[in-house]
């Protein structure tokens, strides 16, 4: 039978002996002595071992202490109940914190006694689901870069309040305008960011063998960071990992404008790390740069580097390349460019007016070395001092998988006394050791071809290749003024295309050998069996206008272009698909009836 008293008081004077006995010398002495909160609870230890061992049914005194253990028969041992889990701990409430840099006090960060300093948000380590909200209409001055990490379920927002136009977060010649280093789990929205020196808006990973997942950037308007590149050094969107074993990851940039800078990059992200003679790449996954535009930086509008499931669609960059020749960037220029990018895609863009320090980059779109399984489809390019499309590769790196469709390229090539002009243009030749190409296809494109320098429009003389993938360009359309159209070699398969000149005569080049009578090459070379030389009555063919067309390069009724097309991918085995659409959204026709150019 259990015995409970209700106080220490009531335990009768004989137990408490016999208790204490039992429990020896540690207790006897914290009896005589004050002892703290934490060993009064000994005694009661004491009492129950003293109660268990007299409960029972025994009814022999407890003889004391003894150097012989008692005998007495133990009850068989139940096994122990399996412990229910430990309720999860609730989360933290989410809050918001309020900033209004026009405030005469600094508040308490409530809606109603808002922050008025940047430096008070910086100084804050915010949690999942936390929300930042500047004042529309004000200016902050400094830099922004508040402490915590959010993650893909919560993530914490910085955003505006109120009415009137985007709250300005002026980073005067900080390093940065706004900057989150080491942090993951945040999306930025709704903000105009000034200045800055080397970033507008900074993102960078700092612990080696880490994974950074979920940013958002989006309705951004960032512009005039003050550094003068010098390389790839800055940018006004600038993201990027600075360890061995780091990955930045699902990234989605959306309806941010980058503009008006001095830096390298209009919006630049470096997700992964290169291979080493020891270990792989790792290349950050899930990267997008949406309906975004970037205008009058020094050298490249967008890149994606280390990337795989990259994807850039809906942009238009123009302007960039703006660095001045003597002694130029330390780098190269371009509209849109993918570098160690594995399965990327860029889609329905512009880019035009891309300029160049240099006399050989200053293009629209560039597959650059390292990328496997490209595709640049449905994009136009114009009025550009380089090429429309570029496929290169270096570093005995074979470049696998480029896939060019459905785009119109129109007036690029304006440098003059170009060396080696081109609308599309392959080189693998540029690095210090080669590389090559295996399984470019370049299909249904429509090209005005009208170089300051006289050059081929499809120029690949400069490309070694290797593998067994097919190389072919097929059911294009060449619009020229000049001459020259094709200069390749026999890696590529060529047929089923639209070549025209106006006012010149033709020529074509394979292997080295130019033709200047389309009958006499398409004998003597055994290219372009089923293609045309012929007006393909295209609908305003030499428009280059800003903004995409709608009805230019269309095809005209009576056309020789329809219906002339093939099926690509007849005769390769493997993966190999015609797309879903053409350039202005037009469905494909099923399985046949293919046109020749960008328009179906």
């Amino acid at each position: 039978m259990a015995v409970i008293w209700s106080s220490k008081k009531e335990i009768p004077d004989k137990m408490r002996a016999a208790a204490i006995g039992a429990a020896g010398t540690v207790i006897s002495e914290s009896i005589q002595t004050k002892r703290p909160p934490r060993l009064k609870s000994l005694e009661y230890i004491a009492l129950v071992f003293l109660i268990c061992l007299t409960a029972g049914g025994h009814d022999q005194p407890y003889p004391g202490p003894s150097s012989t253990p008692l005998a007495y028969p133990q009850p068989p041992r139940l096994p122990r109940a399996p412990r229910p889990p430990h309720p999860p701990r609730p989360p933290v409430a989410a809050a918001s914190y309020y900033v209004d840099c026009s405030a005469a006090s600094n508040g308490s960060g409530t809606q109603s006694s808002p922050w008025n300093t940047l430096a008070s948000v910086s100084a804050t380590t915010f949690t999942p689901g936390d929300k930042i909200l500047f004042n529309r209409g004000t200016t902050c001055s400094g830099i922004l870069e508040p402490l915590g990490s959010g993650n893909a379920r919560s993530p914490i927002l910085i955003d505006a309040y109120g009415t009137g136009p985007q709250p300005i977060i002026d980073g005067g010649m900080n390093t940065a305008a706004v900057q989150l280093i080491g942090q993951q789990g945040w999306e930025i929205n709704n903000l105009e960011v000034v200045g800055g020196d080397y970033y507008g808006v900074n993102i960078a990973g700092t612990a080696p063998n880490t994974a950074y997942t979920h940013f958002r950037l989006t309705n951004l308007n960032i512009h005039d960071a003050h550094h003068t590149a010098a390389g790839n050094d800055s940018g006004e969107v600038f993201i990027t990992i600075g360890n061995a074993g780091e990955t930045i990851n699902d990234i989605v940039i959306d309806g941010v404008t980058a503009h008006d800078s001095p830096v390298y990059n209009g919006i630049f992200i470096d997700a992964g790390v290169f291979p080493t003679s020891t270990s792989p790449a790792l290349l950050g996954n899930n990267i997008t740069i949406q309906n975004s535009s970037v205008y009058n930086v020094s050298a490249i509008g967008m890149m994606l580097f280390v990337v795989t499931n990259g994807l850039m669609q809906n942009n238009v960059v123009h302007n960039a390349g703006q660095c001045p020749p003597n002694p130029g960037c330390g780098g190269g220029t371009g509209g849109l460019m993918d570098l160690y990018c594995h399965t990327c895609i860029m889609q329905n863009n512009e880019s035009y007016d891309i300029q160049d320090y240099s006399q050989w980059d200053g293009g629209d779109y560039d597959i650059d070395v390292w990328n496997t399984n490209n595709i640049v489809q449905y994009n136009y390019g114009h009025d550009s001092i380089g090429y429309c499309v570029s496929v290169f590769s270096a570093d005995n790196v074979v470049n696998t998988g480029s896939i060019i469709r459905y785009n119109v390229c129109s007036n690029n090539a304006r440098l003059a006394n170009s060396p080696d002009p081109g609308e599309i243009f392959m080189n693998t030749n540029g690095a210090a050791t080669s590389g090559t190409l295996d399984g470019v296809q370049v299909y249904n494109n429509t090209f005005y071809w009208n170089p300051a320098t006289p050059g081929p429009a499809f120029n690949t003389v400069n490309a070694n290749f290797s593998g067994t993938n097919p190389n072919l360009f097929k059911n294009n359309i060449i619009y020229s003024t000049v001459p020259y159209l094709v200069q390749t070699t026999t890696d590529f398969a060529l047929d089923n295309n639209i070549y025209w000149t106006v006012g010149a005569a033709p020529d074509w080049q394979i292997n080295g050998v130019d033709y200047t009578s389309f009958a006499t090459y398409q004998s003597a070379s055994g290219q372009d069996r089923h293609s045309l030389y012929t007006d393909p009555m295209l609908n305003t063919p030499s428009y280059h206008s800003v903004y995409r067309p709608t009805a230019a390069f269309s095809l005209l009724p009576g056309s020789p272009a329809i219906g002339a097309g093939t099926d690509v991918c007849s005769g390769i085995a493997g993966t190999c698909s015609m797309g879903t659409q053409d350039f202005w959204g037009n469905p494909l026709p099923a399985g046949s009836g293919y046109n020749i150019g960008a328009w179906q």
